[in-house]
């Protein structure tokens, strides 16, 4: 078997999206089967490797819409690139997520060479951006191209059951529910003496946001939340356009720490160290920061959009709020911050649970849907 992926964003990329790919790309390529994956050279890195036993091709790209928004630059490269994909058999093509262009270069792929298109969606609601005009847009791609991949795909893979909802509401024909995983054996307690090297205090309490950095995740709302709260260091972990604006609204504050792009085992020793996990999000498929700090026993304060119910619904494994709402997330943090017992409590329940998102068993339903 082999799997022709399109997607606008790959390794070296680093977002939840990335690291949802190449979990899932990786463990198919573990089971013997051939993996394409079709992306965009954002990074500008070369335009064919082989990363982990998977074949990239990276299309020659350009960014429109100020920064946001990538698209292929179609140039005589781009064709060469394309010629000699189009000369591989493949069994099936994969997009993910319904408002990037290459979904749709997918859906054209698949329709001209008679193939079934499995497209995965990773959102549940429109998109939400403080530029008015790229929400216009948004919505409108997402009413045209975006609905035309999900009415056409011969089967929709939600990774939350809000997702599914949602795909359901933009015409999909055929759904199934696989989760987003998280691969408990890598992501757990370990020792680390970050602490030590980050050079703070053995009493500060470390609340720590992973992801990657745009409006829609509502770090904003975490800054102003944690105005004027002592003894306390905030671990900003990840990079994108809307870092230069989270770092004006933090100037003169030493108490945060932007931490920029971290490697995995970076992440899993930022983990180690953090006493309460916030992802302050307006929009979410099914979070895979907030999984990884399930993993590893945090406790989490999260907003209740998209798939995060799902892993916090359940009383006692985790604070739920709405989103967009800094006093209610001021609330919660330092009523947690003040109960050791409650941050143990929650700590335990979710460490427990999260062994139902192993990507195991996303990957054995993955499998089922190929055979």
């Amino acid at each position: 078997m082999r799997l022709l992926f399109f997607s606008t964003h790959f390794y070296p990329f680093q977002g939840g999206l990335e690291k949802y790919l190449i979990e899932l790309t990786t463990r198919l390529a573990k089971k013997k089967i051939k993996i394409d994956v079709v992306t965009l050279n954002t990074e500008k890195k070369k335009s064919k490797e082989k990363y982990k036993g998977i074949n990239i091709y990276r299309l020659p790209s350009k960014y429109i819409l100020k920064g946001t928004y990538a698209v292929p630059k179609k140039n005589n490269q781009f064709q060469k690139l394309m010629k000699e994909i189009e000369n591989n058999k493949y069994n099936c093509v994969i997009t993910q997520t319904r408002f990037f262009y290459t979904s749709n270069m997918g859906l054209k792929f698949a329709k001209k060479h008679n193939l079934k298109l499995i497209h995965i969606e990773h959102g549940n609601s429109f998109v939400n951006h403080p530029n008015k005009l790229v929400e216009l847009f948004s919505f409108l791609y997402d009413m045209t191209l975006g609905k035309k991949v999900i009415s056409n795909a011969w089967k929709v893979v939600g990774i939350s059951k809000a997702c599914c909802n949602f795909s359901k509401k933009m015409g999909a024909k055929s759904i199934k529910l696989i989760h987003n995983g998280v691969d408990t054996k890598k992501f757990r307690k370990v020792k680390t003496n970050l602490k030590t090297k980050l050079k703070i205090p053995k009493d500060t309490k470390i609340i720590t946001f992973i992801g990657r950095l745009i409006h829609a995740k509502g770090v904003q709302d975490l800054l102003k939340a944690t105005e004027n709260i002592d003894n306390i260091k905030i671990l900003i972990v990840g990079k994108g356009p809307y870092e230069s604006k989270l770092k004006q609204l933090a100037k003169n504050r030493k108490e945060i720490l932007f931490m920029g792009e971290n490697t995995e085992k970076e992440i899993i020793n930022v983990l180690n160290i953090t006493d309460i996990f916030v992802n302050p999000s307006y929009a979410e498929g099914l979070p895979t920061s907030v999984l990884e700090a399930a993993a590893v026993g945090k406790p989490i304060i999260a907003t209740n959009v998209g798939g995060t119910r799902e892993i916090l619904s359940d009383k006692g494994k985790g604070i739920l709020i709405t989103p967009n709402n800094s006093s209610t997330l001021r609330k919660n943090i330092i009523n947690l911050l003040k109960d050791q017992k409650l941050r143990k409590s929650l700590s335990t329940c979710i460490k427990k649970s999260v062994k139902d998102f192993d990507w195991e068993l996303s990957v054995k339903k993955f499998m089922g849907l190929l055979k």
